[in-house]
């Protein structure tokens, strides 16, 4: 896939792909309040196009990542790994959690469960339901 259209749009996939939030990809892109780039950022991010060029750049930098430090993500889990139970061993606990925080995130520990709503809700339903939530 080339480059997105728009070079801010190119820029923020390149921000991401390198490591960066979404919102903070698009505080650096945009000159926005922090609440603007943290509704903004994450939507932008949800865009097809944008979604593809973020995972095609990731890709690209995992390749050459790999190149370059002969580190496939199989070595790098298993140096994560062995960084956490040497931390646990010296009593250092926090960098053992976060190398155990990186093995999660890794494993898509950390992926946001999906919530399937069965049934209808109707306006009325929806209506009481706030009424019951904020008195009104």
């Amino acid at each position: 896939m080339p480059a997105l259209k728009n070079p801010k749009h190119e820029a923020f996939a390149q921000k991401i792909a390198l490591g960066s939030s979404a919102a903070e990809a698009y505080r650096q892109g945009w000159d926005c309040s922090d609440a603007t780039a943290e509704t903004n950022g994450p939507r932008l991010a949800r865009d097809a196009q944008v979604m593809l060029r973020i995972s095609e750049l990731r890709k690209g930098v995992a390749e050459k990542a790999e190149k370059k430090f002969d580190m496939t993500k199989e070595k790098w889990l298993e140096r994560l790994a062995t960084i956490a139970d040497k931390a646990e061993d010296a009593e250092d606990f926090s960098a053992a959690t976060g190398a155990l925080s990186q093995i999660g995130k890794a494993a898509a520990f950390y992926a946001p469960e999906e919530v399937k709503h069965s049934g209808s809700i109707g306006l009325e339903n929806l209506s009481e339901a706030v009424s019951k939530v904020f008195g009104k």
